[in-house]
């Protein structure tokens, strides 16, 4: 069973480490600022052209850049709180140690793509640099999204490697990475 996203249980070092709990808060309240000026200028949109018949050049472009940061930052929010896609048809037939090099190699994995990403990322908003959209946003803008969601995504995977490895009871671990919950005896 996947953790309520929505829960306020403990999330391991986010919660012990007040830079985590800072940047947890920081990521929460950018998700919603990032949905509501989405709303914002889509309604603007909207208004701009059924009551006042004005067509804006500008608000596909600006809601397009915005879903972009709201996924790449989404991306990071959900490793942070372990709802990622995790190979949970084995973690029920796992426990003890082969649990933990199982969640071991699936944060490696992770590990790998959020690397790719975060590199690819970066080269592609450096082809950015000289470039505009036609509303006249620098193009960069939206391509730093990627290498800056897949970073912090890799922040979040570190935190829990360094939990998994710090706090790892590695005869009675129940759960792999994908959970947030820890048998207790």
């Amino acid at each position: 069973m996947k953790p309520d996203p929505r829960s306020r249980e403990p999330r391991d070092s986010i919660n012990k480490v007040a830079a985590l709990r800072v940047l947890a808060s920081v990521e929460d309240l950018l998700i919603a600022v990032l949905v509501f000026a989405i709303f914002c200028v889509v309604l603007a949109g909207i208004l701009s052209r059924f009551v006042f018949h004005v067509s804006l050049s500008w608000n596909i472009e600006v809601s397009v850049t915005l879903m972009i940061w709201m996924t790449f930052i989404g991306i990071a929010v959900g490793v942070r709180d372990k709802v990622h896609v995790a190979f949970e048809l084995f973690e029920d037939k796992l426990s003890g140690r082969w649990l933990a090099l199982a969640s071991f190699a699936q944060m490696l994995l992770m590990g790998f793509l959020l690397v790719a990403l975060t590199w690819g990322g970066w080269q592609f908003m450096q082809l950015g640099l000289n470039q505009m959209t036609p509303s006249g946003i620098p193009q960069w803008i939206s391509f730093a999204a990627i290498p800056a969601g897949s970073a912090l995504g890799l922040l979040h995977l570190a935190a829990h490697a360094w939990d998994l490895a710090a706090h790892a009871n590695l005869e009675s671990a129940q759960h792999g990475h994908g959970h947030t919950e820890t048998r207790t005896q």
